[in-house]
């Protein structure tokens, strides 16, 4: 393994002889040491009185001196005492050795904490008694997220955080400097692209941060003192300045977010179990009404969660990925590189229906059991938005999908329309997708290209358009449930990774369920063969570079990696 010399130069700060860097020399106070000191001055403050009975008990029976240890009296009553006993050195002593001890620690976990970019992975090294070693592989990087807390905002920090395919996939650099986290984010979705796809590494002798960029969408000049520099950092929404030229940007109105988080299925719930308790206090006890209380907080934090996350959202593509980011107090950006999509959903709840508004969310690898699960605000790419903003979203996040006219209304035929050329749910298929029979529909998009995609859509209380890649498929199934059986009807599933967008049509015929899984099988082949035969071919290509033997063996490794896809039939 080794460092590129070209990609080191580029890093921020200095590296030793193998490549090694240190994070930022305030990483460890908001990894635990601000945390340990304040946690320090509650005991103390709370447990004083406690303190000064156990060391000083002795003193306390003998009568030398007296203090009121019953809670009830000042802090002026401690230090009298200390000082009456000639004790008040040894404790101011005792304090500030603890204080060293801290700073101590937190200076040899800084000196521990180191990272490093290679022509392969990138590492993170840590811990001074347990020592840890986690590694990044480059073609397994699904997604580069830069995330700061309210705290790490006003020091100026920021941590990177790479996720990789696998459960619990992830890779911290905790913490950088804003600028500087930038820009190593930028060298590793750069690398990383150029492995992931077989060639050359691209020049990285311009990768460096983008300037900041405002809430109002302008872009800042430098700074000429390091004040304003802060603050341009604090307020930075981490925008491309290329993406806002380009007008590739897809952003969301606080007024429409707030909006939508009232209209959401989780207020109506709320409000629906509050109008229930208080007709129920009224009709029967009236202290049951104070059970609004609690509903009224949970109902305030969950509002509130969704709307700080959501705040300020804004999607852009930029030359190796799709960027999305938001936050008020604490902001989050994640860079997804293109081609790490598995799949894509829009959703419309009922009361959005009316004004025309959709949600967007996409399933990517690296999250866990709990993360891919269904979450109000997990993989959302667009909180709220119409439908145009919609079709942006798809088309940037899947690109080839609604690149022509008659793409974007095939896309909008799906969404909204009749939906032409979607399989339809069986005669008898009212009992298994009740009042959703009449929109449910499955097609397959192939355009005869590599950008092929199984396409369902379903719903009626919240609809639904699901896209997912066919080079993404990891396996597909034809399912017959008990009730499917007896009816004589089918199931048709895909499979790729774990996530919050389920690709599956229920409520077919036996016999459409039977022709759609051998030309979805079919599909797959073409598609994964043809995919695994270009990046063996771009390997082989490049000098020097080790070509795999099969293409399509090398995927029980990780079967979501690009180079290592299979036919998943």
């Amino acid at each position: 393994m080794t460092v590129d010399p070209e990609v080191d130069a580029q890093l921020p700060g200095a590296s030793d002889a193998e490549g090694w860097r240190r994070m930022h020399p305030l990483s460890p106070l908001l990894r635990g040491g601000l945390a340990l000191i304040v946690i320090a001055g509650i005991i103390i403050a709370n447990f004083r009185d406690h303190f000064v009975q156990f060391f000083f008990a002795n003193n306390l029976e003998n009568g030398d001196a007296s203090v009121d240890v019953s809670g009830d009296r000042d802090l002026v009553d401690v230090y009298e005492f200390l000082v009456a006993e000639g004790l008040l050195l040894v404790v101011l002593g005792g304090i500030l050795l603890v204080l060293l001890l801290i700073v101590l620690f937190s200076w040899l976990a800084w000196r521990f904490a180191t990272y490093r970019i290679t022509d392969t992975a990138v590492e993170v090294r840590g811990g001074i008694v347990f020592r840890s070693h986690r590694r990044a592989p480059l073609e397994r990087i699904q997604s580069v997220n830069l995330q700061r807390s309210l705290l790490a905002r006003a020091l100026g920090l920021t941590k990177i955080e790479i996720v990789t395919a696998g459960q619990g996939g992830k890779v911290e650099l905790s913490f950088l400097g804003h600028r500087d986290a930038k820009t190593v984010r930028e060298q590793i979705l750069q690398v990383s692209g150029s492995r992931r796809r077989g060639g050359q590494p691209r020049s990285v002798a311009d990768v460096a941060g983008a300037a900041p960029v405002g809430l109002d969408g302008s872009v800042y000049t430098t700074a000429g003192d390091g004040l304003t520099a802060r603050a341009q950092d604090f307020i930075d929404s981490d925008i491309d300045p290329r993406a806002l030229e380009a007008q590739t940007l897809v952003k969301v109105p606080v007024g429409r977010l707030a909006a939508s988080i009232a209209l959401s299925w989780e207020s109506v719930v709320l409000v629906i179990m509050i109008v229930g308790i208080v007709i129920g206090g009224a009709v029967l006890e009236a202290f049951l009404i104070l059970g609004v209380v609690p509903l009224l907080i949970v109902m305030a934090g969950i509002m509130f969660g969704q709307f700080n996350k959501g705040f300020n959202f804004a999607l852009s593509r930029t030359d190796d990925a799709v960027r999305t980011g938001s936050g008020l107090t604490s902001t989050i950006t994640e860079s997804i590189p293109f081609g790490r999509i598995h799949a894509v959903e829009a959703r419309q709840p009922l009361l959005w229906r009316p004004l025309g508004w959709w949600k967007v969310r996409i399933t990517t690898a690296g999250h866990s059991v709990a993360q891919g699960g269904q979450n109000a605000t997990q993989n959302v790419v667009l909180p709220v938005g119409r439908e145009h903003d919609v079709l942006r979203v798809i088309e940037t996040l899947l690109p080839g999908t609604g690149d022509e006219a008659d793409e974007i209304e095939t896309l909008r035929d799906g969404l909204i329309g009749p939906a032409a050329g979607y399989v339809r749910g069986g005669r008898r298929s009212g009992a298994v997708l009740l009042w959703g029979r009449r929109r449910a529909g499955l097609a397959l998009a192939d355009t005869g290209g590599d950008d092929a995609t199984l396409r369902i859509r379903r719903g009626v209380l919240t609809r639904s358009l699901s896209i997912m890649p066919i080079v993404r498929a990891q396996s597909i199934q034809l399912r017959r449930p008990l009730v499917h059986r007896m009816l004589g009807l089918a199931s048709i599933s895909a499979h790729t990774v774990l996530g919050p967008v389920r690709m599956e049509m229920r409520g077919l015929e036996l016999g459409t369920a039977r022709e759609v899984f051998d030309a979805l099988a079919a599909l797959i082949l073409r598609v994964q063969g043809a995919e695994a035969q270009r990046i063996l071919d771009a390997r082989t290509a490049v000098p020097g570079a080790q070509p795999t033997a099969d293409p399509a063996g090398a995927a029980g490794a990780d079967p979501s990696a690009a180079d290592d896809r299979v036919p998943g039939a």
